[in-house]
Parts: C-alpha cells; structure tokens; sequence
C-alpha cells in the first residue's frame, strides 16, 4: 500500500454560518474521505470571516463530524499579522516531513508568510502547495461580475509565495467554474442512503438557495475543492504546465498575469467534469466521520 501524503489544510471555512460560502469546510470533508490523505491538522485563516469566527466554526464543525481529533491552529488576524500558532504549526510540519508536506490552501496566504517569518526554508520544505484563487481574466459568475478574495486580500503574501515557493498548483477562479454541482446533486445525496450523503442534502440546502438568488446559478461552484482534488487526485485534471506574471499591482486584484518576470506554475483544468463530480461525490460519502 502506498504511503498516505501528509496535508495541511489552511483555509477560512464558514460551512454552516448564515450567508457564508461552504467550499473549504468541503474540502476538508474531501480529505477526511481520500485514503491516500493523512490530514496533520487545520491552519485557520480569514477571508470569509473573521480568523476569530473561522476558527471557531473549523473547531464547531469537525466536533460536529466526531473529528476532534485533527489538531485546529489559530492564524494571522489580516495583513501584515505575522506571528500566530498556525505560522508555527506550518514551520514545525515542514521540517518535520522535508520535502513530503502537502499544503492545500484555500483562504488568504498571510500564514505561509508567517512561517517563513519564522523559517527562512520553509517553502523548500514543502512538496506541493496547491492554491485555490487568482483570476486571469475578470471573472463572471452566472453573468455578473465577482471579484477575487483569496490572493488579494493580502497581496503582498500572496505575491511573496508565487515568486517563491516551488511546485505551485493554482486553482483558478476560471478553472474551478468547471467544478459545478448542479441541484439535482442534493437529490441524489439525500437519495445516497450514506449517511453523509443525507446530511450534506440538509447541510447545503440554504447555500444553494443562496447563490439561485444571488448569482443566478441552479447550482454551486465548489471553488476549493477543485484545489483539494487537483492535490489529491492529479490524474482528473491536465495539469497545465505553464507560467504567470503577477506584479503587486495586478495581485491587489487577484490577476495572475502582470508584467513581471515569469513565475512556473501548474493551472490545472478539470478533463471531465461529469467523473469529476462522482468522484467528489464518492469520496464525501467515504469521509470518516461520525454524524
């Protein structure tokens, strides 16, 4: 049997807040059913939320799941805001697995940042960083316009990590319209008979409602679970070896393509969406978890 990875995820999960998206507490979901994962803990975030409500929901939700067992580590509180368990957690990790630690990141990036602060070879540490967020072109979602969260909400982080860090995988915001679980999707979890499956039925009703309302879509974009997927499961995705050119001024908008020297990254495109979407579906319903 191969070796399970080791994971971090870093993300600013609100699943379950009133009006909030519920993609990274998806992801998370995902990695509790991927057998190749070994998730070492949660590094939390802000973006969404506020760190102080990210990091309350994360420890709410995975007592919630009977999952109190994955360690769940307080970040930075916005820009700038260096020091913080998680940047420690994410330092110790890394020298602790070198050159084996997986990170999925699907919030802000000021934490990596953090750890570097505190380890100089922090991103040399690291295997793979797979990112959620960046557009490279504006972005329309059900024809209206949306603006990019992720990497822009401290570019300076984010922009430090891109000409930094080795072996970057970005899900970007136009690849992830891709990862599109239509309505018809609640049915069949409800319908699953896994327990899971009727749960997250029940659990993602509202958010649907929410975007049929606000973003003209019978559905939802499951934006940082493309992030998870392409880290786990890279043989669903063409994985697009290519180059981006952010500069400090297209960052504070999430662009990734500038007028910079050119950084070597990975977009990764879904190859088909419908094995996708079962494969998501599947790997929720082995999430090991205890509703």
């Amino acid at each position: 049997m191969a070796e399970k990875i080791p994971v971090i995820l870093d993300c600013d999960n609100t699943m379950g807040l009133p009006g909030c998206d519920v993609d990274d507490g998806l992801a998370l979901l995902y990695l509790l059913g991927s057998p190749g994962v070994r998730l070492l803990g949660v590094t939390c975030s802000y973006g969404n939320s506020t760190q102080e409500a990210v990091h309350r929901n994360t420890l709410r939700l995975l007592d919630q799941w009977g999952r109190r067992d994955i360690p769940v580590y307080r970040g930075s509180q916005g820009p700038g805001q260096l020091p913080s368990p998680a940047a420690e957690f994410l330092a110790k990790e890394a020298r602790a697995h070198r050159g084996r630690l997986h990170l999925l990141v699907t919030g802000s990036t000021t934490n990596l940042l953090g750890a570097m602060s505190l380890d100089g070879g922090f991103l040399d540490r690291l295997h793979t960083i797979s990112l959620m967020g960046g557009i490279t072109e504006p972005l329309l979602v059900g024809g209206k316009p949306m603006a990019e969260l992720n990497l822009s909400i401290d570019a300076r982080a984010s922009l430090e990590i891109l000409r930094r860090a080795h072996h970057i995988r970005i899900a970007t915001a136009q690849n992830c319209l891709a990862s599109f679980f239509p309505r018809e999707g609640l049915e069949e979890l409800a319908e699953s008979g896994s327990p899971v499956g009727v749960y997250l039925a029940d659990a993602l009703a509202d958010w649907y409602g929410h975007n049929a309302v606000h973003w003209n879509l019978d559905g939802i974009v499951n934006w940082d679970v493309t992030a998870a997927a392409q880290l786990v499961c890279p043989e669903l995705f063409d994985l697009n070896d290519t180059s981006i050119t952010p500069t400090l001024e297209s960052m504070a908008w999430g662009m990734l393509l500038g007028d910079a020297p050119a950084i070597p990254v990975q977009l990764p495109v879904i190859l088909d969406p419908d094995q996708y979407r079962r494969h998501v579906y599947e790997t929720y319903c082995a999430a090991k978890i205890d509703l």
